[in-house]
């Protein structure tokens, strides 16, 4: 339930205990609304999805399309937005690696390999 893992970061970050403070932050939302996506009854809508994204950091592309994957209505469907998450997730891992490498450098030793400074 990927919508309901979203809303307990939301309630994370902004160090909520009760489900219903969300009510205040959460585009579009009211206490059945709140209740029914912890339920599983219901499933974000992209706005609030985004919204979510935004506050707690994370990247929009990659929570559209496990929102995606979540609310798809055809196993086939799921498989692509599963496929697509996890090419999606390696390739945000390989942007990390070249952010590391840009930032920390790499220096050859006298052996001639490459090491991190």
């Amino acid at each position: 339930m990927f919508s309901c893992q979203l809303i307990e970061e939301l309630k994370k970050k902004n160090g909520f205990s009760k489900d219903s403070e969300l009510v205040g932050v959460l585009p579009a939302s009211t206490k059945s609304i709140v209740s029914e996506l912890k339920s599983g009854k219901r499933k974000l809508t992209e706005e609030q999805a985004l919204y979510i994204a935004k506050e707690c950091n994370f990247s929009p592309e990659w929570v559209l399309v496990q929102l995606a994957e979540e609310t798809a209505k055809s196993t086939e469907a799921k498989q692509v937005w599963t496929s697509l998450a996890k090419k999606l997730s390696r390739s945000a891992a390989a942007a990390v690696l070249a952010v590391v490498l840009v930032f920390c450098g790499v220096q050859s030793n006298n052996s001639g390999k490459a090491v991190f400074a």
